[in-house]
């Protein structure tokens, strides 16, 4: 579902966020920005948690701005995951599926069905607290996938993994966008993370937009010094295709595996990540 935000405006605190932006339907879309630069407010202003003072938000044709979160049919992932912890799995992912008041038969499918999504198939049994780090976070995704929302929130999902974990989660959440064409909006600090899992990025500082571009503009053109010091991990390097030891690569002043790159990439040296885009 296409979502559009016109000239939000929620101030507290001496703060405010003002925003519009239009997010295309089953695309993936990042915020980016500091701690504090009000991305999370904008997940709570499109959900209904925070209210709007001035603007409007449609979800498709249909404006959503006074209607309460509960009827919004958002799912949304919190930081720190919000399980219950006395509940199965099988009950966390349940929970929503029972607050509609879904019949027990559909709330079983919906439910397995997630999970298979997830990667947690039997898991169903399993006590929350009993379970990883990533399975706990994939629980969480689980249950804001469950009832078939029109529009998937995501606030900062990789926070508080470890490398190794938030490489797999990741690869998990490139997965679950494109199997499912879900419409997803993602908060992160963590430009790396968007810029491997993004069709869009926008670049957020106190409460305002700075650029909304693909991954590859961000980084080859960005609009200000702000941005262009936000993704200033990355520099562009090119090189031909070769083939080492039956392996793809792609050679210039660094060797680099491509089983789907030509010869263009992205390289983050603090976090010896990159990613090609030709």
């Amino acid at each position: 579902m296409e979502i559009v935000l016109k000239k939000l405006f929620a101030g507290f605190d001496g703060f405010s966020v003002e925003f519009s932006l239009k997010v295309n339907s089953g695309s993936f879309t990042s915020v980016v920005g500091p701690s504090g630069s009000g991305k999370t407010t904008l997940l709570k202003m499109i959900c209904g948690l925070t209210k709007v003072e001035r603007g409007r938000i449609f979800f498709g044709k249909k404006e959503v701005t006074e209607i309460p979160p509960e009827k919004r049919n958002i799912g949304f992932v919190f930081q720190g995951d919000s399980l219950f912890s006395h509940l199965s799995v099988f009950d966390n992912v349940a929970f929503g599926l029972k607050m509609k008041k879904e019949r027990k038969e559909v709330i079983e499918k919906k439910v397995l069905q997630a999970l298979k999504l997830v990667h947690l198939e039997g898991f169903q049994k399993r006590e929350v607290n009993n379970l990883s780090g990533g399975e706990k976070r994939r629980t969480a995704i689980a249950r804001a996938i469950a009832f078939n929302p029109d529009l998937l929130l995501l606030d900062e999902p990789l926070n508080g993994l470890d490398a190794n974990l938030k490489e797999k989660m990741k690869v998990f959440l490139k997965e679950l966008s494109e199997k499912t064409n879900l419409t997803i909006i993602m908060v992160s600090h963590d430009i790396d993370e968007a810029f491997y899992l993004s069709d869009k990025i926008v670049v957020m500082n106190n409460g305002r937009k700075e650029q909304e571009d693909s991954p590859e503009k961000i980084f080859l053109q960005p609009k200000n010094d702000f941005v262009k010091n936000f993704v200033s991990d990355y520099i562009l390097v090119e090189g031909k295709e070769r083939i080492v030891n039956g392996r793809k690569m792609i050679e210039g002043k660094f060797l680099l595996p491509a089983k789907k790159g030509k010869g263009k990439a992205f390289i983050n040296f603090k976090k010896t990540n990159y990613k090609f885009v030709e």
